[in-house]
């Protein structure tokens, strides 16, 4: 027969189908290489390296003062108008909260103007509610007919009726709360949001050397490479770069690791845990505040030292380049 000599009827895989089925299923991972990574020094939201940088306090992420104002902005926009969605749906609950109260008023009122009458909750006289009640006895069609009525009105409140604008899941106006309080890092991931304000903001002193030898080092628009100040070695993704608050002078990790520390005890003065900046000698000990006055308002900076967030290297050592995607595995 002529379907028979069709690959898909070999009772094993051939290469061909092998190939085929990893690129649509089963689980796949790769190793990015260093084309995949953000240069060392560039905004998290344009891509581009950072003018007038100014960095996250908490995780070190780097942005333009531009992107990060435009953002916050952005972000704050967003906030307001959640925030009239938010009382919209508010008053909207309390007028339907309202509206129900009168109509149960109005029924109750009702109901009791029948009773009254002397009619019962079905709407007949009590002088044949007996001649009813032998009908429901024998089976009749106002049973069957009240059994109906009854029944509909029981589903009708379990069933959901999608054509109905009040049964429309969506519609339920339970109390919509703004999704966060405060403008949050638009770097962070998705279980590490931290609050992003721009008084909180550092700006960020990179130490530029005009070099044209090491041409794989990341640079600035002008062509300028930004450097440590102290071993004068450029800055890259492959070495961690740590920034000084509030100065922001930044220094690669090896050398903030041995300048930027405590000094060690001694038996012949008091000790003194107060920790340096290399560049400028500002008091950048972990855990203090420092009042700075930004127009009118004073505001609290926290000193320290937090290391600036960079992309991986493409090396199996450092940096997150493992991507994997799950899947389901073709079985036949």
């Amino acid at each position: 027969m002529s379907h028979s000599k069709r690959n898909t009827s070999l009772a094993f895989f051939t290469s061909h189908e092998r190939e085929e089925l990893k690129a649509h299923w089963g689980s796949k991972s790769t190793r990015l290489t260093r084309d995949s990574f953000l240069p060392f020094g560039s905004c998290q939201l344009c891509l581009l390296s950072a003018r007038d940088p100014v960095a996250c306090p908490s995780h070190g992420h780097l942005f333009c003062r531009e992107c990060a104002v435009s953002n916050l902005l952005a972000q704050n926009q967003e906030l307001k108008r959640l925030k009239k969605e938010s009382e919209r749906r508010q008053l909207e609950d309390e007028e339907e909260r309202n509206l129900n109260e009168e109509t149960d008023k109005a029924k109750a009122l009702e109901e009791f103007e029948r009773t009254q009458a002397g009619f019962t909750s079905n709407g007949v006289k009590r002088k044949r509610q007996a001649d009813v009640e032998d009908g429901f006895k024998h089976g009749t069609g106002d049973e069957k007919a009240s059994k109906r009525r009854a029944s509909d009105k029981q589903g009708a409140g379990e069933e959901s009726s999608f054509w109905v604008p009040s049964k429309i899941p969506d519609n339920k106006k339970a109390d919509v709360k703004t999704i966060k309080a405060q403008p949050t890092c638009p770097a962070a991931a998705a279980d590490e949001q931290h609050p992003f304000t721009l008084k909180t903001l550092v700006a960020v002193n990179f130490s530029e050397d005009d070099r044209t030898g090491d041409k794989n080092a990341p640079s600035t628009a002008e062509g300028k490479v930004r450097a440590c100040p102290s071993c004068d070695k450029a800055l890259s993704n492959s070495t961690k770069a740590v920034l000084a608050k509030p100065c922001g002078h930044v220094l690669c990790k090896p050398c903030s690791d041995k300048f930027q520390r405590p000094p060690e005890k001694t038996a012949h003065e008091e000790h003194d845990e107060t920790v340096r900046c290399y560049v400028c000698q500002e008091d950048v000990t972990p855990g203090r505040k420092v009042k700075q006055k930004e127009g009118k308002e004073k505001v609290k900076v926290e000193r320290g030292l937090v290391e600036l967030s960079s992309d991986g290297t493409g090396f199996a050592g450092s940096g997150k380049n493992m991507v994997k995607r799950q899947g389901v595995a073709f079985q036949c």
